[in-house]
C-alpha cells in the first residue's frame, strides 16, 4: 500500500527524489571517459563531504547516454569498513556487494575467479567488454585491497574484459577540510593502474553552474509521465505561465546563500554542495510556494528561509568543527 501511495506523489514529495543533471556530475564523466581514452584502469575522484559524489554515482549508472559510443556494464560497491582481514576479506565483500552468494571456505584464488565470472557475466548482459566498478568510500581501501584489484585487473585482461575502477574519495575524514589524501604510499604497478588520473569532486561553482542545476527543474523534469509538465511549472502552474522559472533566482540565490556564510564567519571561496541546494530548491518547491496564496514570485526572506531549513550553514560549519575520537 505504501508503495502505491509513493508513486501517486509527485517525485519531490517521496523519499527518495530524483536526480539531476550538474557540471559536476557531467565533469566526472567527461574525465572517465578521457582516462579511459588514454589507457588507465582507474581514477581517483576526490570530494568533500555532501557535495554529491555518490549521487553521481547513481546518475551516471541510471543515464549511460554519457558514454556516447561506447556501451559499459556498470556497478557499484562500497568499499570494506574494516582494518581486520583476511586475505579473503576484499573478494569476499565485494561478492556479498555484488549479490553473489560466498563458499565458506574458497582461498582468495578461487573468490577472485567467481568475482570474475560475476563481471563477465554482467557484461556479456550488456553486450560490451568494458566494465565500470564505481568504488565509493575509497578512503578505507588498504594497500592489500589495491593489490587484489591489480590480481582482478589481469585476470580480466587476460580474458579479454577491459576492467575500469572509479574510486571515489571523501577527503574531509579526519576533520580537517583542507585534508589532502597521500598519493606516494602505493607502488608503481598500483599507481600506474589506478591512481595516475584525478578528478576534483566540487559543489556547484558559481552563479553559471546555480542557474544550470535550476534550469533542470524549469525545463529538464516532468511530471506527470507524459504531459511534459515541469516540476517548476506543477507547483507553481499560474506563475510559471507568467514566465517564472526558477533559474531567474541563481543569482539572488547564490547572494543570499553568500551572506549567511558571511554571517556565519565561513569562508568567502566556497562551492555549493548538492545536499544542501538540492533540499532548498525542494523547500522553495513544495513548502514555500503552496503556503503563498496567488504566488508570483520569490523575495529575498523566503529564499533565506529555505536557505536556513536546508542546513547550508550547519553543513558547511560541521567541516571546520569536527574532530574525530582521537584529536580532542
Amino acid at each position: 500500500m505504501n508503495a502505491i501511495i509513493d508513486l501517486l506523489l509527485h517525485p519531490l514529495l517521496q523519499l527518495f527524489r530524483p536526480l539531476i543533471a550538474t557540471h559536476p556530475i557531467e565533469r566526472v564523466a567527461d574525465a572517465i571517459n578521457a582516462a579511459i581514452d588514454m589507457g588507465y584502469r582507474g581514477l581517483g575522484v576526490f570530494g568533500f563531504a555532501r557535495f554529491g559524489k555518490t549521487e553521481s554515482i547513481t546518475y551516471l549508472i541510471d543515464h549511460p547516454f554519457w558514454l556516447a559510443q561506447r556501451p559499459a556494464a556498470m556497478l557499484r560497491v562500497d568499499a570494506p569498513d574494516t582494518h581486520k582481514r583476511t586475505d579473503s576479506s576484499f573478494f569476499r565483500s565485494l561478492l556479498t556487494l555484488l549479490g553473489v552468494r560466498v563458499p565458506l571456505r574458497a582461498n582468495p584464488d578461487e573468490l577472485c575467479t567467481q568475482l570474475m565470472g560475476r563481471l563477465i557475466e554482467v557484461a556479456q548482459n550488456s553486450g560490451t567488454h568494458l566494465i565500470i566498478l564505481f568504488l565509493d568510500e575509497a578512503q578505507r581501501l588498504l594497500p592489500a585491497d589495491y593489490e587484489h584489484l591489480v590480481t582482478l585487473d589481469n585476470r580480466m585482461t587476460r580474458a579479454g574484459y577491459y576492467f575500469f575502477v572509479v574510486l571515489f574519495h571523501q577527503r574531509d575524514i579526519t576533520g580537517f577540510s583542507n585534508e589532502v589524501l597521500p598519493s606516494n604510499d602505493h607502488p608503481p604497478h598500483v599507481t600506474g593502474r589506478f591512481l595516475v588520473r584525478k578528478h576534483e569532486f566540487t559543489g556547484l561553482v558559481g552563479v553559471d553552474e546555480v542557474a544550470y542545476a535550476l534550469t533542470r527543474y524549469d525545463e529538464g523534469t516532468e511530471w506527470p509521465p507524459g504531459t511534459g509538465i515541469s516540476y517548476t511549472q506543477h507547483f507553481a502552474p499560474d506563475a510559471f505561465a507568467n514566465g517564472f522559472r526558477l533559474a531567474n533566482y541563481a543569482q539572488r540565490l547564490w547572494d543570499c546563500a553568500s551572506h549567511l556564510r558571511a554571517e556565519a564567519r565561513l569562508p568567502t571561496e566556497w562551492t555549493w554542495p548538492m545536499k544542501s541546494f538540492e533540499a532548498t530548491v525542494v523547500y522553495l518547491l513544495t513548502a514555500t510556494i503552496p503556503c503563498t496564496p496567488s504566488f508570483e514570485s520569490f523575495d529575498d526572506e523566503q529564499l533565506i528561509a529555505a536557505l536556513r531549513a536546508a542546513g547550508l550553514v550547519e553543513l558547511e560549519k560541521s567541516r571546520h568543527t569536527y574532530q574525530p575520537q582521537g584529536c580532542r
